[in-house]
């Protein structure tokens, strides 16, 4: 079953920065000038197939929205920053830190998709504005708060640094070519390869990351006090076999000391599913260098991970103890981990930290065994699950008392597992979970950034729902318009601002040209990297995303390669877009078909020229994950020249 349909693209737009790859030594001393030589060859690594595009275009109103989309959204950009932000970049907020309970990915939030958008070809203002809010933000962390450390989070667990570093992820997209951000990319690496003594946030004997939290200060071994009491009152961790926990306990010194005393070491001591979210950060590290120490590092915690859920009967455990074993602290318990069986919402946290983990390790090694991990998760949900009405119900908890809270499944574990593997046996997996809710995943809804939903894109993808492409493009658009309005009428005092408001009206909403034009679910918020079947570039501007007046979808999807429609909305100006293999370029193009024509094809990249006016209808054959992913365009050779 060759499970096709549909889109593919990634906006382009204005060109932005640079940062990316080099250096394959394994020393962290560099040379710096060394680090500002390219890499290789300047010239382009394999010169891309040249296919022209004449077909008089019908302007689909898809292509005509998405464009359309794109400007909505570069108009709404600078009315956001002007609103909440100071000349100097940082947010206007309070002086004072809220103190614990507020965390620092808060604030990274309000502007985590930007380079993203910037890469799918929004306009140079927010690719510019992205680096800029980044290095903003982090002085404002750094200095106003004190909850960031050279220019990491000091030590907070991986459910929130996931959700802020997707934003520095996606820098790299952006700007491969900036030398600052390659560095930083090292360094922050490097304190989970402990490649510093005073930052030993790893055990690599026992293959553990040491703490639920951790960052740039090491590994937490004694949890602030007040995010015990939130950990606790919000159901995210226990504390164990053979421990009550007494009424009013927060109440009373001496308990609430004890209860301290039992967290710290019940809970703080080992690792957590959740710290998979470490997995991509090291990813982002060989897209801008290559180094083979990342995708070692990879290898050895995730291979960690799948054989101690195989040893635990295919359950994926919660919780690591510091010699390695599962439920080493809780007289074997696999459950009971911070913000995993137990939890309020252990359910979703889980799953994206495995799903971003899988997808970056399948990424940066090529094999695909590390989607065992999303499978088993998968098929235990199912396996413990009990139908009502027809349809699947699955536990979204784990505690002494067994399995428990039946509800729908989280439907991103699914979903990405199938578009990671292409495998007709995954799409079967989803099949069985979208029995009895039909209509659900049928409908099309309106939502921002953050909440993720890509069910009516796979209907799409089926062949059942040909008018997704519009109706996803107006209720972003909608959304759009939506949040713009809420940032114009915004009378508030912006300095006791809720600290999540920024997330709630950041006008920048990537949902339908990321399915759409790169042929891919949303990319995880807790800390995905991108999944594109495809990606463009513009090689006349020199950078990243659709050119201008180009819009692109991909309307086939399948193990063996994408179809897709490129259109060209000006009526007088012919344009040059690059497609590449993938968002990385870790796949390659294996043979064509442009309109009615077989094209030999064999590379990275295919260059179409599109007439004014024109369109184009392209097979193109796909040989997935078989070269190294990077952070490099098409016109940097084989390395990225640094700046």
């Amino acid at each position: 079953m060759a499970i096709a349909q549909y889109v593919a693209v990634e906006g382009l737009r204005n060109p932005y920065s640079a940062i990316c790859l080099v250096s394959r030594t394994f020393n962290n001393t560099i040379d710096p000038e060394a680090m500002r030589k390219p890499h290789g060859s300047t010239k382009m690594p394999d010169e891309p197939t040249v296919i022209r595009a004449t077909q008089r275009t019908d302007f689909p109103a898809w292509a005509v929205l998405e464009r359309r989309l794109i400007d909505a959204i570069d108009e709404a950009a600078p009315v956001f920053l002007a609103q909440y932000t100071r000349p100097g970049g940082a947010l206007i907020w309070r002086e004072d830190y809220p103190g614990d309970g507020v965390w620092a990915d808060d604030l990274y939030e309000a502007f985590f998709n930007w380079p993203h958008y910037y890469a799918l070809g929004g306009s140079q203002y927010t690719g510019t504005k992205a680096l800029e809010e980044w290095n903003a933000i982090t002085r404002q962390l750094t200095y106003d708060y004190g909850r960031v450390t050279n220019e990491f989070v000091n030590d907070d667990d991986w459910f929130h640094n996931a959700e802020n570093y997707i934003y520095f992820y996606h820098l790299g997209m952006a700007d491969p070519t900036n030398l600052e951000n390659v560095r930083r990319a090292r360094r922050f690496a490097g304190w989970y390869l402990n490649e510093d003594p005073a930052v030993p946030n790893y055990d690599p004997v026992n293959r553990v990351v040491r703490s639920p939290c951790s960052g740039s200060l090491g590994p937490l071994a004694h949890m602030r006090p007040g995010e015990i009491h939130y950990d606790i009152v919000h159901e995210h961790a226990t504390l164990g076999p053979g421990f009550d926990l007494p009424e009013g306990w927060a109440d009373d010194d001496e308990i609430r000391r004890a209860v301290e005393a039992r967290f710290d070491e019940v809970v703080m001591d080992g690792d957590v599913a959740v710290n998979l979210g470490v997995v991509a950060l090291v990813a982002t590290a060989f897209l801008h260098t290559g180094e083979t120490k990342y995708r070692e590092w990879i290898a050895e915690y995730m291979g960690a991970w799948l054989e101690r859920t195989r040893a635990n009967g295919n359950i994926v455990p919660d919780n690591v103890g510091p010699n390695g074993l599962v439920g080493e602290k809780r007289d074997g318990q696999w459950w009971g981990g911070l913000y995993g069986w137990t939890g309020r919402y252990g359910h979703n946290m889980m799953i994206h930290a495995m799903t971003a983990a899988a997808e970056a390790a399948q990424l940066v090694t090529g094999d695909p065994q590390y989607l065992d991990l999303m499978r088993m998760h998968l098929d235990c949900l199912i396996e413990h699950g009990r139908e009502d009405g027809g349809r699947l119900l699955v536990p979204h908890k784990h505690t002494d008392a067994g399995w428990g809270e039946f509800g729908p499944i989280c439907p991103d574990l699914p979903l990405h597992l199938w578009s990671a593997s292409l495998q007709d046996a995954d799409w079967s997996r989803m099949e069985s979970l979208r029995r009895g809710a039909e209509e659900e995943w049928a409908r099309l809804g309106q939502r921002g950034p953050r909440s993720l939903d890509c069910r009516a894109w796979t209907r799409f993808l089926a062949g059942e729902s040909p008018d997704y492409p519009v109706q996803i493009l107006q209720a972003n658009y909608r959304e759009v318009c939506d949040r713009t309005e809420k940032i114009l009428n915004d009378d508030q005092d912006l300095t006791r601002l809720d600290v999540h408001w920024w997330q709630q009206v950041n006008p920048v909403v990537t949902e339908a040209l990321v399915q759409l034009t790169t042929g891919a679910p949303q990319t995880i918020y807790w800390g995905g990297l991108a999944q594109g079947k495809v990606r463009y570039f513009d090689p006349c501007g020199r950078r990243p995303g659709l050119p201008a007046d180009v819009a692109a979808l991909v309307h086939g999807v399948a193990a063996d390669g994408v179809e897709l429609t490129l259109v060209n909305l000006s009526s007088s100006r012919e344009r040059r877009v690059i497609v590449g293999a993938g968002s990385f370029g870790e796949h390659r193009f294996a043979g064509a078909r442009a309109d009615d024509e077989n094209i030999a094809v064999q590379g990275t990249y295919v260059e179409v020229v599109l007439a004014p006016a024109s369109q184009i209808e392209l097979a193109l054959g796909l040989e997935r994950y078989c070269q190294p992913p990077s952070f490099r365009e098409p016109w940097h050779g084989a390395g990225i020249p640094y700046r």
